[in-house]
């Protein structure tokens, strides 16, 4: 018996591509994804390029940048920046020291990273190295200023050593650096200064209020003062008023004597001159009553009763 062997299907013929397409495709993937011979910089920073060790001066803006592949690009943040320092230890002429917080407000020089990034480092080493350093030197120079530590609470000491630290800081700006601010937030006297500061605020305001009760004294003192004032002129008006009705009162009665005895004179000289107008007043004067006696030199005169004789 023959052995039969199964009949094999026709195979198509194996397709060849071609290989330099996929070379080009290849390759175009690696630079895109693994050289990226581009960058972005972020809004509110500015790139610095250094290829080789070799630092480009001309800084990058933020967008899209192309660059050589194997240039690295540094991105430094210009926004503005907070920078707290605690616990700076500050001595004054008389050799005690005070405890500082300050807060200083900066940001890097857009047009100077370049040569931040030369002399200084990253942005972290131009905080540390260049900034830091700074601040705590100028404040203890600032402090040598003062003579007493317990001065350093006075609000016009405070304003001179931040302007005096701040326009120090200045300097910084040929280093890529620009401060903008420099606040003295808390203040922290020795302790035996700090409770001399406080038995001495108490005395302060021990005195304020005594100052304030006698200011109330002296103004209630004042109060009855004029009130007093007040009543005796009062009084003295009204005594004038009484006084000038009394001179009035006076006046009138005067006025008035002084016409009646004008009268009475005038009466008499014209009963002197008229006999019949003196008998006519003794007449109105006569009650109708006959006299009984009549006073003579001698011895008493009877007279007749005219009522007698009427009966």
């Amino acid at each position: 018996m023959k052995n039969v062997t199964p009949e094999q299907p026709p195979q198509m013929p194996a397709m060849k591509l071609p290989m330099l397409p996929l070379i080009i495709v290849f390759g175009l993937i690696f630079l895109v994804f693994f050289l990226a011979p581009w960058v972005v910089v972020p809004v509110g920073h500015v790139g610095v390029k250094s290829l080789l060790g070799k630092v480009d001066t001309n800084e990058l803006t933020p967008g899209f940048h192309f660059k050589i592949p194997i240039e690295e690009v540094y991105n430094y943040d210009t926004r503005d920046q907070k920078l707290d320092l605690k616990n700076v230890s500050v001595p004054s002429q008389d050799q005690l020291s005070t405890t500082f917080d300050l807060t200083v407000i900066w940001k890097v020089n857009p047009g100077l990273a370049a040569e931040a990034l030369i002399e200084s480092g990253r942005i972290e080493a131009l905080r540390t190295t260049q900034l830091e350093p700074s601040i705590r030197t100028l404040l203890r120079e600032a402090g040598k200023g003062v003579a007493k530590a317990e001065e350093f609470f006075q609000p016009h000491i405070q304003t001179q050593m931040q302007t005096q630290i701040l326009n120090d800081l200045q300097s910084l700006q040929e280093k890529g650096l620009i401060v903008q601010k420099v606040q003295i937030r808390k203040i922290e006297l020795p302790r035996q200064v700090s409770e001399g500061v406080i038995r001495k605020k108490e005395q302060e305001q021990a005195a304020e209020r005594e100052k304030a009760e006698l200011d109330r004294f002296k103004t209630a003192q004042e109060q009855k003062v004029a009130q007093a004032e007040a009543e005796l002129q009062a009084s003295i008006q009204r005594a004038k008023q009484r006084k000038a009705l009394a001179d009035a009162k006076a006046y009138e009665i005067t006025s008035e004597a002084k016409a009646r005895a004008e009268a009475i004179k005038i009466e008499a000289e014209a009963l002197g001159k008229s006999p019949e107008l003196l008998k006519l007043r003794a007449i109105e004067k006569w009650n109708g009553t006959v006299p009984k006696v009549i006073m003579g030199e001698g011895s008493a005169t009877p007279l007749i009763n005219l009522n007698d004789l009427s009966k």
